[in-house]
């Protein structure tokens, strides 16, 4: 627990301080380049911008001391509406005390009846403008307030300005601050993504973009074809035998050994119909093995002349069955007597799975044939049958160590299981969800921290 926060704190100064860094270098940067483009010297700019600060501070100064009288004057009219409020308020109080009752109105003096009604409707009358007023002087004041707030901040700026100018004795000074008051956001921003920039996009990619494409449909290349292929044990050397009307198309560097009676030549492209991607995959210029006698079986033996560590396979394809294989992984093929390879391919350009995994065809080996397979790692072979209850298998497995699959398995990605391991890099944003039934070929995990491409790509483009 104590290495972990160590390397968690260690990890985070080295951050934080290449964040600082890099904020310094953007100010230093914006403040050259409003160096360049000054039309006038260093002097001449810190007169004039002492100028403008002497102006603006003494207009400031101005329209605050205005403010400040009409302050006061609002203050005192308000006490007087106020007063007058309050003055008319007693009046009303009193003679409606000393009115007539409802015996005087009944029977008394009609004309005192309307002088006294008039009188108490003038109060009321004087109250109502007094209160009407108050409310406006009340707006006023607030309005006032709000005026004099920002005039305060704005003359608080100015001196603080003032003070700076008077202060500066170099231009790397004035360029500097005035670079920082200008794009002080932008710095502030810069700083903040760097620091925290690569995580708030590995939780948008995570919890957003992964879990969205992780509830499309699954894809699956074939529906027919039962027979499953069979895969072999993985060595670094591998031994088959060619026989009477079998050819082989092999890459040269797999080729360790061949027994005598074989025919050799060299085969442009192993499919005519797909150059460029035979080109791409490393398909081309094969060496051609055929067993053209019928005494016999001849042996071969592969190994990787380029890696002597390098695992091979052999897949094992009946009559009626096909294997889905990447042309990456492909280092020969083997069919039988005057049979030629049937190649599918398949292509999903508008799929997301497709998008997400970077693969947009799909190489498909129909039977009868085998398939030599190499790989840098130890090859692992699956099989996906049903269970018991009728239900196919499924396995999650990482999307980078599928190699090849049988056509009828169902795949899609899948967001990767634990936000921390895929924000540390232990782990890529998707894994490949399989359904059977099938075979599954895959090669072993390697070791260390996973290469997230869709991220690297994300952050290259962020510049993070």
């Amino acid at each position: 627990m104590a290495h972990f926060v160590l390397t968690f704190l260690s990890r985070l100064a080295r951050k934080l301080g290449m964040a600082l860094l890099l904020a310094s270098l953007a100010l230093a940067t914006y403040s050259l380049w409003l160096f360049g483009h000054e039309r006038v010297g260093y002097p001449e700019r810190r007169a004039l911008a002492m100028q403008v600060i002497e102006t603006e501070s003494t207009s400031v100064r101005g329209q605050l001391a205005e403010l400040n009288q009409r302050h006061a004057a609002i203050v005192l009219e308000l006490e007087t509406q106020q007063q007058r409020a309050t003055q008319a308020d007693k009046i009303l109080k009193t003679i409606r005390e000393h009115g007539a009752g409802a015996l005087g109105r009944l029977f008394g003096d009609e004309d005192e009846l309307k002088a006294h009604d008039d009188r108490i409707a003038q109060v009321e009358s004087l109250k109502s403008k007094a209160q009407a007023r108050a409310i406006e002087l009340q707006r006023e004041f607030v309005a006032g307030e709000a005026a004099r707030a920002a005039l305060a901040e704005r003359l608080a700026w100015v001196e603080q300005e003032e003070r700076a100018l008077k202060k500066e004795k170099y231009p790397a000074e004035h360029y500097l601050r005035v670079a920082w008051n200008e794009a002080r956001s932008l710095i502030i921003a810069v700083f903040i993504v760097y620091l925290v920039g690569d995580v708030v996009l590995a939780a948008i990619l995570y919890y957003g973009w992964a879990t969205w494409v992780s509830r499309g449909r699954p894809v699956q290349l074939a529906t027919q074809g039962n027979a499953s292929p069979v895969v072999s044990e993985s060595a670094v050397v591998v031994d088959t035998t060619l026989w009477p009307g079998e050819v082989l198309w092999v890459r040269p560097r797999l080729l360790h050994a061949a027994d005598d009676g074989l025919s050799r030549r060299t085969k442009f492209l192993l499919d005519w119909r797909a150059p460029l991607s035979c080109m791409a995959g490393g398909l081309s210029r094969m060496v051609e093995l055929r067993n053209t006698r019928s005494d016999g079986e001849r042996n071969v033996v592969f190994a990787n002349g380029d890696d002597h560590f390098a695992e091979l396979a052999l897949v094992s394809v009946p009559e009626g069955g096909a294997f889905v294989l990447r042309a990456g992984f492909l280092m020969g093929l083997i069919v039988g007597r005057e049979q030629a390879p049937v190649i599918r391919r398949h292509w999903r350009l508008f799929s997301w799975q497709s998008w997400v995994s970077g693969r947009f065809g799909y190489f498909e080996f129909s039977g009868p044939c085998r398939l030599l397979v190499s790989c840098v790692r130890a090859l692992h072979a699956d099989t996906l049958l049903a269970r018991d209850d009728g239900k196919p298998v499924m396995r999650r497995v990482a999307q980078a160590g599928i190699i090849g699959f049988s056509p009828r398995v169902e795949f899609k990605p899948v967001r990767s299981e634990g936000f921390l391991r895929y924000c540390r890099g232990r782990a890529p944003l998707f894994d490949l969800h399989l359904v059977g039934p099938g075979v599954v070929l895959s090669r072993e995990a390697a070791e260390g921290r996973s290469r997230d491409h869709l991220r690297i790509r994300l952050f290259k483009f962020l510049g993070l």
